[in-house]
Formats: C-alpha cells, sequence, structure tokens
C-alpha cells in the first residue's frame, strides 16, 4: 500500500464520522509520521505495516469522538469489534471494624496517636519555657535599655 492509499482510506474511513478539522489533523499526524520515518531510513510499506490497517485507525479516532472509548471496547484488524472485560470500578475506601483484630489495631494505632500528641504538647512546653521565656526576659531587658540610654 502507498501512503496515498493509505491516506485515502483514512480520509474515506473518517468522512461524515468525525468533525472535518478532526479528520485534516489525524490526516496530517499520519502524513508527517510517514514521511518522517521514511525521512529515517524505513520504507512506505514498514511503516504502513507498524501503523496498521486506516480503518481500524479510523475506528480508534471515532470512537474517540464519540466518547465510545470509555466503553468496554476492542477494535481488532478484522475490523470487528469485541467486548473486553476491565475492572474499572473504583471501590471507596472504607474500613472494616467489624473483626477483633481490626479493633485492636485502631484501638492501639488511637492509642499510640495520643502518646505522640502528649509528647510534642510536653516537649513544646517544655522548649518554651527553657527558651522562649528566657529569650522573651533578654528582649525585654535590651528593649529596656535601649529605651533608657536613648535619646528622648
Amino acid at each position: 500500500m502507498t501512503r496515498e492509499q493509505f491516506l485515502d482510506e483514512l480520509k474515506s474511513a473518517l468522512a461524515g464520522e468525525v468533525p472535518a478539522n478532526v479528520m485534516m489533523d489525524s490526516l496530517s499526524y499520519y502524513s508527517y509520521y510517514i514521511d518522517d520515518e521514511v525521512t529515517h531510513g524505513k520504507s512506505v510499506d514498514d511503516v504502513i505495516e507498524e501503523i496498521g490497517k486506516p480503518t481500524l485507525i479510523a475506528r480508534s479516532i471515532i470512537a474517540a469522538q464519540t466518547g465510545e472509548r470509555d466503553a468496554d471496547y476492542e477494535y481488532t484488524e478484522d475490523g470487528h469489534t469485541r467486548t473486553v472485560r476491565h475492572n474499572r470500578e473504583k471501590k471507596p475506601i472504607s474500613f472494616d471494624l467489624s473483626g477483633i483484630l481490626s479493633k485492636l489495631a485502631f484501638i492501639f494505632f488511637l492509642i499510640l496517636l495520643i502518646i505522640i500528641a502528649y509528647f510534642m504538647i510536653k516537649v513544646g512546653f517544655w522548649v518554651l519555657v527553657t527558651f522562649g521565656i528566657p529569650i522573651l526576659l533578654i528582649m525585654g531587658i535590651v528593649y529596656l535599655i535601649m529605651y533608657f540610654a536613648g535619646d528622648h
């Protein structure tokens, strides 16, 4: 198949199925792709064989335009459609606390969280008393010295 035959088949398969701008974009893309691969040393026949049948490509483009791509369809080389089962259903995250191990793990993490919070508060208070108050006192003394030493 020549480059022109490939593009003509693609154009005829897309005609009336997708908007004109989508058809022109697709034709431009594949035309450029074929030319680019040929300039890199491949033959036109090899490039077209790698791309696949124009009717198959057209069906994929049409499906993408109509939103059909979200459905569970796969297009085969012979032009048929087959249903593909994908488990796309996302289950919401939930915690089942009906088992004894689940309840024990929940209680363990709750106690661990409380202990961590307690020590953070205790350490934070210790840092405030150890460093914060003396720093504030020193800053107050420096301010008073600057206030009384300066000219009013």
